[in-house]
């Protein structure tokens, strides 16, 4: 009767007034970098112990949390599925023996860890749909989507949303029409929310910030960081940056298959908690918090607008700037179409002011750096640099394509373009700081931008920690021309103090719906020799490892 009573309370909680943390300018949110179970038991048995780990977790939070949100793919398999209703008012808590609707008891028993927490939920989950009575249902007798479900504080669904942009999920279904995923908070706070790869597209993701003028994201991702300018928290900070959202992300930890990365990014402030796994090949279960601000403009912006808000920034607590130490353990993709970029080789020039101008196609950019060499002169540095300048068509999947104009600095193995994009080896004992890195005291990149209705340009930064530049290590400006003619954008991107563990620095553009000539340099994906067909090999065949990775997840592990 006393747990009956309880419940019937939280419940009551959550729907007069909510009990969450929220207040004034500020929500609290978490998002999970979580490794799931993938062998040593039964389908059931591997659920059992990912539930067990989301259930501790949520109590971690010990009730301080309005929203928690749980990565792509770490919970259920195929072979342990769940319906997930429409959303509605009706909560899935209490747990009901046998049920009739379909729903699992382990979603059950989240909406009631969301109700004990008295917390959102957002998870990803295999989810079955019957459709034996419908024309174009599969054999199966059942569609089966890769899903989002929001549990809002009494543990009823408040958004869902299947999976659009699907990749390596051959077994998969998708919608007849994209879904826009949308929920109002009791805490005053509007969320959008998406699956991983729908990120580099422009539907849903960027459509949910352009058309529908959503400030606060949510992707739930199992992401296959690549080098050297689509790592994950690199990505998912770039995009933050570049629409200036708040972005929680939570990603699957799973680093020997090049899978880790979380963090919760507000829009041009930066990154307010982040995690990448790249100094182990075994995966972390960890919670990461934060005061996320409700308003997305910078403290010039709103001191210009005089919004009473702008004394919020001065309390936001930021993440470090991550120069170091060096993650190495990630194994990490590798941009394909390397010898299709023009480059410049970075001469080892110590103290001198240096210029390159690169063109492709529409695009050119200009280099200006000043570099300072190790203080050991009897090691060579750890990395070469190129410069790079890239127009051309990014095939993912199938029909999947964007094109990519992108101009930046990166780091190399040696002084061949396909070293590029590559981890360096780690010692066998750790040198002193400094002592085999390249410094740039120096760094701007200039870039013409050709202008299209849909396009997203980011900044693509990372150190040798694998995280980005902080908002306070680098200065962006943008500026489109008034003659219609030219219609380009004169972007600037430039260091704003030394760095000595760069391995990348660049602009990046998305271009979507956009199609490149095939026969143009960086059209394609065969147009670069035999060393491009080299990378692309090498590509095709870690993108077959990550299909046997995510089918091992998806029948045996979540």
């Amino acid at each position: 009767m006393r747990g009956k009573c309880l419940l019937l309370l939280q419940l009551l909680c959550a729907a007069v007034v909510g009990c969450g943390a929220a207040t004034g300018g500020y929500y609290t949110a978490g998002v999970v970098e979580f490794r799931p179970a993938v062998s040593g038991g039964s389908s059931e048995q591997l659920l059992e112990e990912n539930l067990a780990a989301y259930l501790e977790l949520i109590e971690a939070a010990n009730g301080t949390a309005d929203i928690l949100i749980f990565p792509e793919g770490t919970l259920n398999s195929q072979l342990q599925l769940t319906a997930v209703p429409a959303p509605s008012r009706r909560s899935l808590c209490p747990i009901v023996v046998a049920p009739v609707d379909g729903v699992a008891t382990f979603l059950r028993q989240l909406a009631c860890a969301a109700v004990g927490a008295q917390s959102y939920l957002v998870l990803n989950v295999k989810e079955r749909e019957r459709c034996d009575r419908e024309a174009d249902c599969p054999a199966r007798g059942y569609r089966l989507y890769n899903t989002n479900v929001v549990l809002d504080r009494s543990g009823a669904v408040v958004s869902r949303y299947r999976k659009w942009n699907l990749y390596l999920e051959p077994q998969l279904n998708r919608t007849k029409e994209p879904e826009y995923a949308i929920f109002e908070t009791d805490f005053n706070v509007t969320f959008g929310h998406f699956i991983c790869f729908d990120m580099l597209f422009y539907t849903p993701a960027q459509e949910l910030v352009e058309r529908y003028s959503i400030q606060h994201l949510i992707v739930t991702k199992m992401f296959n960081s690549e080098l050297p300018f689509l790592t994950a928290s690199q990505f998912q900070q770039g995009w933050a940056w570049a629409n200036n959202v708040n972005l929680l992300a939570a990603g699957a930890s799973l680093p020997h298959g090049g899978i880790s990365g979380s963090g919760i990014y507000a829009g041009r402030r930066g990154a307010l908690v982040r995690r990448m796994v790249g100094d182990t090949h075994v995966g972390q279960r960890q919670l990461l918090l934060a005061r996320v601000p409700r308003y997305s403009q910078s403290l010039q912006e709103q001191e210009s607008e005089q919004e009473p808000e702008a004394e919020l920034e001065l309390e936001l607590e930021l993440d470090e700037e991550r120069a170091g130490p060096a993650q190495r353990q990630l194994v990490m993709l590798q941009q394909p179409q390397l010898e299709d970029f023009a480059s410049w080789l970075v001469p080892l020039l110590n103290g001198s002011r240096q210029h390159q101008r690169l063109c492709q196609q529409d695009l050119c950019c200009d280099f200006e750096l000043q570099l300072e060499l190790p203080s050991d002169a009897a090691q060579p540095p750890e990395y070469s640099y190129r410069a790079g300048v890239f127009v051309g068509q990014r095939r993912y999947e199938e029909e999947q394509y964007s094109v990519v104009r992108l101009c930046g600095l990166f780091a190399c193995r040696n002084e061949s373009i396909l070293s590029c994009g590559q981890l360096a080896a780690a010692p066998a004992e750790e040198p002193a700081a400094g002592s085999r890195s390249i410094t740039f005291s120096w760094l701007r990149i200039r870039g013409e931008f050709v202008r299209r209705q849909r396009r997203l340009l980011m900044p693509s930064t990372l150190s040798a920690a694998l995280y980005a530049l902080q908002a306070t290590e680098f200065e962006w400006a943008w500026q489109d021309d008034t003659d219609i003619e030219t219609a380009a954008t004169h972007v600037e991107l430039g260091l704003s103090k030394s760095h000595s563990e760069l391995l990348t620095f660049g602009i990046y553009g998305n271009y979507f719906d956009e199609f490149a000539d095939d026969d143009k340099p960086g059209g394609g994906e065969g147009g670069g020799g035999d060393g491009a067909r080299g990378v692309l090999v090498a590509k095709r065949g870690q993108q077959l490892l990550m299909v046997l990775l995510l089918l091992l997840l998806s029948y045996h592990g979540g």
